[in-house]
This record gives C-alpha cells, structure tokens and sequence, in this order.
C-alpha cells in the first residue's frame, strides 16, 4: 500500500490523496470512477469551506463575548455552565438516539427510513424532555449544586427542540450541505452572547450562562429545520425501524459512553473539589481543546460522510486518513507547545488575573491532551467502517481509567488529578490508533511517521514563544501587551513553514478561480 509522507499535501498534493488521481485510483480506472472521486473530494473541499467560513464568525464572535465575560463573571460560574453542558449533552444523545447517523451512514436510505426516524425522535425527544424536568432536583442534589434545578429546567424546550432537528440534520450532512449548518452555528452563537449579555447588564449574572446555553441550543435546532423545512409525513414502518435500529442502536450506546467518558472528569472535580476548581479545569480544558474542536467542526464533520463513501476500499480510505492524521499533527501540537510555554501570559492577557491558577492544570495536562487533540478523525472512521462499538470500548476504558485516577489523585488536589487525566488521554490515543489500524490493515509504525512534520513545526513555534517570552520579561511587558510577544513571534514561524499546504488547500476549496493568484503569491 502506497503510504504518504508527513509532509505531504492531504488535499492537493500530486499522487497523494486526491480521490480522482491515479495513485489512488490506479492507471486502468474508467474516466467516470476518476471524476466521481474527483467530485467527491471537490464537495469535501467545498464543505470545509463552508465550516471554515462558519466557524471564523462564530469564533469571533464566541472569543470576543468569552473575553468579557470572563472578566465579569466568576469563575464558579463557569463551573456550573460546565455541569450544565454536560447534562445538556446527555439529553441531546438521548434525544437523537444515533437516527442522524444512521440516516447519513445508510447507503440506500428509502422514504420510510426517514418517515420512521422522524416519528422515532419526536417520541424520544419528548421522552427525555420529560424525564429532564422532573429529574432535576435529583441532579441539583447529587452535584450539591442549588442553582443546578433552575438550570437543568432551562434546558428542557431546547432539548425538544434538538430532538424534532435530527432529520433536517441528517439530510444536510448527508447532502454536504454545510453552509446551512454553518449557518446555524453562527447563529446559535450569536444568541448565546445575546442572551449572556442581556440578563448580565438586567442583573441577573447567575443566570446568564445557564440560559445563554439553552438558546444557543434552540436556535441551532430552529435554524436547521428552516434550512431544511421537510416533514417526512407518512406511517412509520416496522421494516425500515429495523433496519435503522442496529446502527443507531450502537451508536446511542457509543455517544452516551462517549460523552460520560468525556465529561465525567469534570462531574468528579466539580464534586469533589468544588465549583471554582471545577471553573479552573474546564478553562484549562477548553483552552486546549479550542484548536482540536474547530477541526473537528471544519473538517471532522465534512469527513464523515466522505470516509462513508470511501468505506468499502481499505487503501483510499487508509491514505485519506493518514493524511489527515497528519494535518492535525501539524496544527495541534504547535499550539499545545505555546501554550504551555505561555499560559500565565495567555490567561492573565485575556481573561484576566484571576484565571491565571489555570495555568498550572494547563501545564500538567499537556502532554496527555496534545495526543487527546490529534485522535479527532478515529471515531469518524470506526463509525464509517461500521465499527461504532470501537469506541464503545475504547470510551468504556476511558471512563473506568478517568474514575480510578481520579479517585486516587483526588485527595492530592486539582493538579494531581490533572497529571491522572493526562496519562489516561495518552493511554486513550495509543489504544485508539491501534484499533484504527485494525480497520484499515496497517500498523502503528506506518502511522507515527505521520506526526514527524507536527513535531518539528511544534518544537520551531514552541521556541518563537520562548524567546518572545524572554523579550517581554527583559522589556519588563505587562498584560495584556505581552501577549503580542509571546504569539506573534510563533504565528510568524508556523506561517512561514506552512505556506504551501495553505495555498494548495485554497486553491481545492475555491477552485480554479484563484489559481493565478494563489501562484502569483507563491512566487513571491
């Protein structure tokens, strides 16, 4: 099997990765198998795009409202936005019941697969709406958290919401129709800050994140049904209920699994240690995760349908992989290098003084979450394979690993447990990567060089910061100033090594319309 190398190209690269070229394809391809990968991987660019496009705006918006209310609110208030996020991402995979995915991955989807989805979420949608009510005080009570009822219940009519969406959802993923969904994440955001800010300045800062949360929800699931306004009406069908109920089975299984191996770290530290230390952890956390989650939103969701259209040939769909393996290599592991150098300048500049003890759960977690933030695509792989329970098992070893370091770092305090969650997240990645090449017949040493190029460009960046870190020390450079020192310098190496995957990712996304001068400016 031809492997890529870790410098190469994972969109445009001559004899990579491209669908339609003849290293993939092979000298003998009919024309039309050529253009139909070509077509493909054209709508992928495309849908990248249009995540990308998506996900600057609601960045901007998102960073600019975050800075600001992270000065005014405390950080216990973060805490208890944590908690509520977890629960509201229980209810939405309880809600959805793995029909989206079922929906998308299903490659002969019929009518009366989507007339019985539709019936399916609506029951379970108002199922669990109900049982979030009631089972509030409970939640508040467990957690030692007053304000966690009022809260919960804000939740409840956005969840509903979430649930009637599942189909408009699926059909957009799985027509690649992601300017609407990126729509409907810029959107969301948008009434997130909204609200936040409205009842802050009407005096109510307690509630502001709570509720902001239920309408970011809301108005993401209004503006996917408007994006795609269909109702499946019909009579649900006994058939079609069988054929969906295997895979979206599993993958309710594997998302429920999923998220409480992935949030029950922040359930125990805000119940063991406290709201405030809970507010500290899920800053350092998010921070980390910023870089590996807007991938996941440009990219990660553009390559799950792709990777269904690839599942049935191990070599394309194992080169795609390891090319885009390879990407995220190169954009994580820079950023967690720099931020581990700068956190107390990063923290203090932005968010103000008060958050800089994040810098400490920062550090320690580091090296666990740089392996965390480059598994992104392992999950969308065993999900296209159909292999979901894959990562049933590997979250359930998640979850069983989280609770015992936990459990035992606890009483050692917040960077004890730090030091626990990072060696269970590398443990995590090395398992994961093993069952992928399982999938796809490779082996891990044909996989690791694909980090090489992301180690050399972490360790050039990680070194711009330390000298732009030095400088600003020397100068005497307080916040928020320093924090031009410690990002520009890296900005400008990262830049300067990555100028050509930069230009040959835009030249796929927008065609040929901006060849010239995309040439123009590599020759300069």
């Amino acid at each position: 099997m031809t492997q890529s190398q870790p410098g190469d190209d994972p969109v445009a690269s001559s004899g990579d990765i491209s669908p339609g070229s003849d290293a993939m394809q092979g000298g003998n391809e009919p024309d039309r198998v050529r253009t139909g990968w070509s077509s493909l991987w054209d709508a992928f660019a495309r849908g990248v795009r249009d995540n990308m496009v998506g996900e600057v705006v609601v960045q901007a918006v998102r960073i600019g409202g975050m800075v600001f209310l992270a000065r005014a609110l405390r950080p216990q208030d973060f805490g208890l936005l944590k908690v509520l996020a977890v629960v509201g991402a229980f209810a939405v995979y309880l809600v959805e019941a793995g029909i989206s995915e079922a929906l998308i991955q299903r490659p002969d989807l019929r009518r009366e697969h989507e007339v019985t989805a539709w019936w399916s979420s609506l029951l379970t949608a108002l199922t669990f709406t109900a049982v979030l009510y009631f089972s509030a005080p409970w939640l508040a009570s467990l957690m030692e958290m007053k304000d966690l009822t009022f809260g919960t219940r804000l939740l409840c009519i956005p969840v509903l919401l979430h649930g009637i969406a599942v189909c408009a959802d699926a059909r957009l993923h799985r027509e690649l129709r992601f300017g609407a969904i990126a729509a409907a994440n810029v959107l969301s955001e948008i009434s997130f800050l909204t609200t936040a800010l409205v009842l802050w300045f009407q005096g109510f800062p307690q509630w502001s994140l709570p509720a902001a949360l239920g309408a970011r929800l809301g108005i993401h699931a209004l503006v996917l049904m408007a994006a795609d306004a269909r109702v499946p009406l019909g009579v649900p069908q006994l058939s079609a209920a069988r054929d969906l109920a295997r895979f979206a089975g599993t993958v309710m299984v594997g998302g429920l699994v999923t998220t409480g191996s992935s949030n029950v770290d922040y359930l125990l530290v805000g119940r063991l240690l406290g709201s405030t230390a809970l507010g500290y952890y899920s800053m350092a956390w998010d921070l980390f995760r910023f870089i590996p989650d807007r991938l996941h939103r440009i990219a990660g969701l553009v390559a799950f349908p792709a990777f269904c259209q690839l599942q049935e040939n191990d070599a394309e769909l194992a080169l795609a992989y390891t090319n885009f393996f390879n990407y995220l290599g190169r954009l994580v592991l820079p950023v967690v290098g720099c931020v581990v150098i700068a956190a107390p300048e990063l923290l203090g500049s932005v968010y103000g003084a008060k958050w800089v003890s994040a810098a400490m759960p920062m550090r320690v977690l580091a090296f666990g979450l740089a392996l965390f933030g480059i598994r992104g695509a392992m999950g969308l792989l065993y999900w296209a394979k159909n292999h979901p329970s894959f990562e049933i098992y590997l979250s359930a070893l998640r979850l069983v690993l989280i609770i015992a370091g936990i459990g035992l770092t606890a009483p050692l305090g917040l960077a004890a447990i730090c030091g626990a969650v990072g060696s269970v997240e590398a443990v995590i990645t090395v398992v994961g990567q093993y069952l992928v090449c399982l999938l796809l017949g490779m082996r891990l040493r044909e996989v690791a060089p694909a980090l090489v190029s992301g180690l050399r460009i972490a360790a050039a960046c990680a070194a711009a910061t330390a000298v732009g870190k030095l400088i600003g020390g020397a100068l005497s450079v307080q916040a928020p100033l320093i924090l031009a020192f410690v990002a520009v310098p890296p900005a400008v190496v990262f830049c300067w090594l990555q100028i050509d995957e930069v230009f040959a990712l835009a030249r796929r996304a927008l065609g040929g319309r901006l060849s010239g001068t995309m040439n123009a400016a590599q020759t300069l």
